[in-house]
């Protein structure tokens, strides 16, 4: 791209993506550049920013910081795009710990951020020095790269990154996207060279029906479109985009005439492929004669369907698949129960959906007023929405069905902790491990309960459950290190367990609690 042309030059991906609900980071980006902001918009739409530069700062935690107030104040001023003041907190850290390479690449997305890209890339140069092998860094220096019109420069950065993780897929995306861009597929692409267009579009076609699953689950349903027809375009006898085409438009866009047309393609394909089950599920919501034949094997059918794309992770398209099982059985117990399961995973995930979760929960205990399962899901729900009087009350009523379920009692001491009621908290947590013992979520839980109730040599018996269960359990011994330290003063014990802590969460990269038991050790 011509670094002219850059300013006045229309993005191809702005009919794609809107420019609205950028990150105060992308803001700052909007007013030096509107085409970087809508590509920091692609971006965005895949992995955040601001969740990106977290990244980066956990990176930092492993660190010996000579100066940790200097990096608190840089982290604090990136957050508030104040770039300037940033650039100087981080060179006061640097100067303190220069062999830190996070605070470099925390330097360089600052320099980024502020348009000032050869000392964002000359940053990133002097990391690779101390280490080649940290896939964000060469992501960061095709970024760079890319925004400066450097397209090749960018590919070799983006190609780099690719096979150094597996589950760091950004730089993927932007290296197919590239190559759109310039309409060409780079030498140096896992073995793939231009000659092998059928898979290189099986790469592209299933990337971005990817994105369009990624995009329903947060309700851009015109945008998913867009992917979906993308992801044809590049290899038209692909089946599951039709399909999801063709679900979008019947659930979203209210177009039944062009839901048919691709639900028709995507079950002639799925027939020539013998998969005849998402035949049968086509037939089923696009002839109106099983509807009435067929409804009660149709509803299982869509709650299995809903399970399938609920165990993958698609929790909207789960919710979609329920709501077509109850238009065939209004009473559908089974849906009811897991619509409100995958709301609220969907709620986990960012999205506000716990209404909606409540909703179908408390349909799914009217429909079979002895669901054990569904009061201890709905009683979950209440407990997320802070609404405990109305959790204990469900509780309460799921006792007289079942008194010996631990699920039970385990949410009744999670209740009543949240009201500060410790000694009944702690008499349901015990009743729960009774009836589980090995359960580690009860038992690291009662731990905590009884440091409320001030009961510590209790507090440490459950925690030594909890890591007989999981001798690896992190959290369980920085509890006890904490415990042994702080309330009981045996100082060995307490040093033992933190030590073991420490090695647990260096290994899984859990730099706040990591720093938590360092501050222990210290004392």
């Amino acid at each position: 791209m011509n670094k002219k042309n850059k300013k006045t030059k229309k993005s191809d991906l702005e009919n794609f993506f809107s420019e609205e609900g950028l990150s105060s980071i992308g803001e700052a980006f909007r007013k030096l550049d509107p085409d970087m902001a809508i590509r920091l918009k692609a971006l965005q739409m895949v992995e955040s920013p601001a969740e990106w530069v977290m990244d980066v700062i956990f990176d930092l935690f492993p660190y010996a910081w000579k100066d940790t107030e200097l990096l608190g104040d840089a982290i604090l001023n990136i957050f508030a795009c104040e770039f300037e003041e940033a650039v100087e907190a981080l060179k006061g850290a640097i100067r303190m710990s220069p062999d830190a390479y996070p605070a470099y690449h925390l330097l360089g997305h600052v320099y980024g951020c502020m348009g000032n890209f050869k000392d964002e890339i000359e940053c990133y140069r002097k990391i690779i020095k101390q280490r080649n092998s940290y896939p964000h860094l060469y992501f960061s220096l095709g970024m760079s790269y890319w925004l400066m019109g450097h397209d090749n420069k960018a590919m070799a950065a983006f190609h780099t990154a690719i096979p150094m993780a597996s589950d760091f897929s950004i730089p993927e995306f932007w290296f197919t996207f590239t190559f759109e861009k310039l309409n060409r597929y780079p030498v140096k692409n896992n073995g793939t060279d231009q000659r092998n267009t059928s898979d290189k579009n099986r790469v592209l076609s299933n990337l971005f029906y990817m994105i369009g699953l990624e995009l329903i689950e947060y309700g851009h349903n015109s945008e998913a479109r867009h992917a979906f027809k993308k992801s044809i375009q590049l290899l038209p006898e692909f089946a599951e985009p039709y399909y999801q085409l063709g679900s979008v438009h019947m659930r979203k866009l209210r177009n039944a005439k062009r839901a048919q047309k691709y639900l028709q393609m995507a079950g002639r394909l799925f027939q020539e492929q013998k998969k005849f089950q998402r035949v049968k599920l086509i037939q089923q919501i696009s002839d109106s004669s099983d509807l009435v034949v067929y409804k009660d094997k149709a509803a299982e059918d869509w709650l299995k369907e809903g399970l399938r794309l609920q165990q993958l992770g698609f929790n909207q398209a789960a919710v979609d698949a329920y709501k077509i099982a109850v238009s065939f059985r209004r009473n559908f117990v089974d849906a009811y129960y897991n619509m409100g399961v995958a709301y609220g995973r969907l709620e986990e995930d960012g999205v506000d959906t716990l209404e909606n979760a409540l909703g179908a929960l408390k349909q799914s205990v009217r429909l079979d007023p002895e669901f054990i399962h569904a009061y201890i899901a709905l009683s979950a729900a209440y407990i997320k929405k802070k609404e405990y009087k109305k959790a204990l009350d469900i509780l309460t009523k799921a006792i007289l069905i079942d008194s010996k379920n631990p699920n039970v009692h385990y949410h009744i001491g999670i209740a009543c902790r949240a009201t500060k009621d410790y000694e009944k908290a702690a008499t349901s947590l015990y009743r729960s491990v009774s009836l589980k013992p090995d359960s580690l979520q009860t038992q690291h839980y009662l731990g905590l309960v009884l440091i409320d109730c001030e009961r510590f040599q209790g507090a440490c018996d459950a925690f030594n459950e909890a890591i007989r269960i999981k001798p690896d359990f992190a959290e369980g011994h920085y509890m006890l290190g904490y415990v042994y330290f702080k309330k009981l003063f045996d100082m060995e014990k307490g040093a033992h367990h933190l030590n073991k802590a420490e090695k647990l969460f260096i290994k899984l990269e859990n730099f706040d609690r990591l720093e938590r038991v360092r501050e222990l050790l210290e004392k």
